[in-house]
């Protein structure tokens, strides 16, 4: 059994009252003084406040040969003891590194969340405040009122999912840690079979639902093990998302944070690692009015095998999406799907956006992909599963993307919408291969137009043409490289 499972298996018996707590495989200190790690399925994450540059020394219980530090652009160099067991790092500022040991990145990986000090630390009886301590909670549903705080201190690890709808100006906010792992895992029938956790959760399962609210803001925390999309803000103004850190469970469709059906909102200074897209856009309330004016900027996102890094749709229906901005991000790895998407499965229309500074590290399959589709998400699908599952193309260009019969593609065409004027500037890939890239339109009128492409790199070198940079393109007019 490989050590880390067998880790994993020692701490969920030593849980159960069944077997002494086991030795960590990993132990880390930020100027001599320890840091919790918390175990999830891919390694360890800790978290600590960092004021000034710190040394942090990781003590490994293997033998230690080669460490690479993610995102490469913050530039903290490792430098490995002589006799091979601890890493010791110059960390300058706050920042969410990964550890990967020994080029072995889908275990004893480390997250480790150096965050600024928190301002403004709220107090227990502070009035319009839900607060928890350090220490173990389990409150189930936490639901906000307008004006309501919910604040996690540093050091509490709540068992709880959060919901505010038709709200202002709620926060979420501190240094603790939110855990989902107690919900139902998302495909799993009604509620969990356990009584007395549908009591305190209910049918929700995202971990934190935002609906139509005004200002909203979450700030700082650590969210882990959700079972479905995580943070959901849906149909609302002025969000603001902002320092937070993430690491969902295993299945597909734990999305990072959707933004459905919103305008005005700002997301930064995030890390995201999700089992399907870690950020995305999408339009599925009826009768919305536009999603506008998004934008995400200071991210660092690691995608699991489902979904992609940064995603606009599947689901855009008719309101116009556009002005979406991403910039100065960090993708550390793409386990499946692209680095950079916009799949319009819908009768949107999307444009003006851009991708500006962005950094790939490991994108095995996909690096950019804009595409107008047929999806299995859209109005116009085929009712049955079984008959989405026989149109499924298969062939691994896109998931989530049906075949269209010759005879059915006129009318097909007419639920098909746009993607117009998008400009990717300085995407450069840093590290590992060049994946291919996707750019094409439905048909000539479902098209995808004037993508601009500019100062494209794969390991420093311009990439000049589409043949350089392994792009298929179809139905683009005003497609160009430069």
């Amino acid at each position: 059994m490989p050590a880390l499972l067998f880790w994993i298996l020692g701490f969920w018996m030593w849980q159960q009252g069944a077997a002494p707590a086991p030795e960590p495989l990993l132990r880390v200190n930020v100027n001599g003084t320890p840091v919790r790690l918390y175990p999830f399925h891919g390694g360890y994450f800790g978290q600590f406040e960092l004021a000034k540059p710190a040394e942090v020394v990781v003590q490994a219980g293997f033998d230690v040969r080669w460490v690479d530090v993610r995102p490469m652009s913050f530039g903290v160099i490792p430098q490995i003891s002589p006799d091979h067991s601890s890493v010791r790092l110059r960390v300058p500022r706050p920042m969410p590194l990964t550890l990967e040991f020994n080029g072995d990145w889908r275990r004893n990986v480390i997250h480790l969340f150096a965050q600024p000090p928190e301002k403004n630390a709220l107090k227990p009886d502070t009035p319009n405040v839900k607060y928890f301590g350090p220490g173990e909670h389990e409150p189930g549903l936490i639901e906000l009122k307008d004006g309501e705080t919910l604040y996690l201190a540093q050091g509490a690890f709540v068992k709880g999912i959060v919901r505010s709808v038709g709200t202002k100006n709620v926060t979420i906010r501190g240094r603790g840690i939110l855990d989902a792992s107690r919900l139902a895992r998302r495909g799993e029938p009604g509620a969990p079979p356990d009584p007395a956790v549908a009591k305190l959760y209910g049918k929700q399962r995202n971990m934190i639902y935002l609906e139509n609210t005004e200002n909203a803001a979450v700030e700082g925390i650590t969210l882990l093990n959700s079972q479905s999309w995580t943070l959901h803000v849906r149909g609302g103004r002025g969000t603001h998302i902002d320092g937070i850190n993430m690491i969902t469970d295993t299945p597909c469709s734990t999305d990072g944070i959707d933004l459905v059906s919103v305008s005005d909102a700002l997301v930064e200074n995030i890390f995201v690692r999700a089992n399907d897209d870690c950020v995305v856009v999408k339009n599925t309330v009826p009768g919305s009015n536009e999603v506008r004016n998004i934008r995400v900027r200071r991210a660092v996102l690691w995608n699991m095998p489902c979904g992609n890094g940064i995603e606009v749709g599947f689901e855009l229906r008719a309101a116009k999406i556009h002005e979406l901005h991403f910039e100065d991000i960090d993708i550390i790895r793409v386990e499946r799907g692209a680095a950079i998407s916009i799949h319009n499965g819908d009768t949107a229309v999307v444009e003006n956006v851009s991708f500006n500074n962005i950094r790939v590290e490991g994108a095995t399959h996909k690096l950019i992909d804009f595409a107008v589709v047929y999806g299995q998400y859209g109005p116009d699908r085929p009712e049955r599963p079984e008959d989405r599952r026989r149109l499924m193309d298969v062939g691994g260009a896109w998931d989530g993307v049906l075949r269209v019969p010759p005879e059915e593609r006129a009318e097909r065409a007419k639920h098909r919408g746009h993607i117009r004027n998008v400009k990717v500037t300085n995407l450069h890939v840093v590290d590992g291969g060049l994946p291919f890239s996707l750019i094409s339109g439905f048909d000539e009128g479902h098209a995808v137009e004037n993508v601009v492409i500019e100062g494209m790199r794969y390991l420093g070198r311009p990439i000049r043409d589409a043949k350089e940079g392994k792009f298929s393109v179809a139905h683009a007019p005003g497609f160009r490289i430069r």
